[in-house]
């Protein structure tokens, strides 16, 4: 087979293109490759300043060891500035410490490196809600919701400010109690849906109905209705209370003794009689 000079030429030409795109892929999978173990580095002095700070559960710890175990994480920061994950490790250890203020800032630094973190929203909301800053933690809530809306933990957090706080986040979020209320019967509803076995989040979403202007009572038998086949021993009880307390407002006499009859523990005996009494002047 003859090749022409021309031919050698195009020849030569391909053999440089597949040289430069073989360097360039090179680079980037060199590159890549750099920051998994970056990556993992950082992980593995994360792993290695929470094994330090198991020590410290010790309630004979001293002041100095606290300190040793605290430089431990300010070192993993330093080593580590652009690492969220090492940001937020040290933020956890200074809120576990009761040094809110500092946490802030290391969390706030994780967000400002990984906007779409859901875990470092979810902290700061709980940071500057301990600290009384109602707005700002309902909107890391709702960031940590928006980054995450399959974690029903973020859901209620956010319900739980929303329902509880909710005349003070009226004011800062200019809508009226009303609208707030059906905002945060909706994260309660979510929460219990992502986490149906949970009876915390059932319970916080059946008890909220009572809070609401215009209760739907249908959907409020339906979800204590789901609290109870959560329960057991006493707060079955509870659940039987409610069930009574929906079937009143419903209407429903026979149905309303049908679950106080159900409530065998005595402490309630008192509610019991006074909701008995209610169903029979039905």
């Amino acid at each position: 087979m003859i090749i022409s000079n021309r031919g050698r030429s195009n020849w030569s030409k391909c053999k440089r293109a597949g040289a430069t795109l073989f360097i360039l892929l090179f680079t980037i999978l060199l590159a890549r490759a750099q920051s998994m173990g970056a990556s993992v580095k950082t992980w593995m002095e994360i792993k290695a300043a929470h094994k330090a700070a198991e020590a410290l559960a010790n309630p004979n710890v001293t002041a100095k060891e606290r300190l040793r175990v605290e430089q431990i994480y300010y070192q993993l920061v330093r080593d580590h500035p652009q690492s969220a994950p090492a940001q937020n490790a040290l933020a956890v250890f200074l809120s576990k410490n009761r040094k809110t203020e500092a946490a802030i800032e290391h969390w706030q630094i994780a967000q400002r490196l990984e906007p779409e973190n859901g875990e470092v929203a979810s902290s700061l909301g709980g940071a500057y809600l301990r600290m009384g800053r109602v707005r700002e933690a309902a909107e890391q809530f709702l960031l940590a919701v928006r980054c995450d809306s399959d974690n029903p933990d973020y859901h209620f957090d956010l319900g739980n400010v929303e329902f509880v706080l909710r005349h003070d986040l009226t004011a800062a979020w200019k809508i009226d109690s009303a609208e707030l209320l059906q905002r945060a019967l909706f994260q309660f509803r979510e929460a219990s849906r992502l986490a149906p076995t949970d009876p915390e989040y059932a319970r916080a979403y059946a008890e909220t109905f009572y809070g609401m202007p215009n209760p739907d009572w249908e959907e409020a038998q339906i979800a204590w209705q789901h609290y109870l086949e959560l329960s057991t021993n006493r707060s079955r009880t509870f659940a039987y209370l409610q069930l009574a307390r929906v079937s009143l407002q419903r209407h429903k006499k026979a149905e309303a003794l049908s679950f106080l009859d159900k409530m065998s523990d005595s402490s309630y005996s008192e509610v019991k009689e006074k909701l008995r009494k209610q169903a029979e002047a039905l």
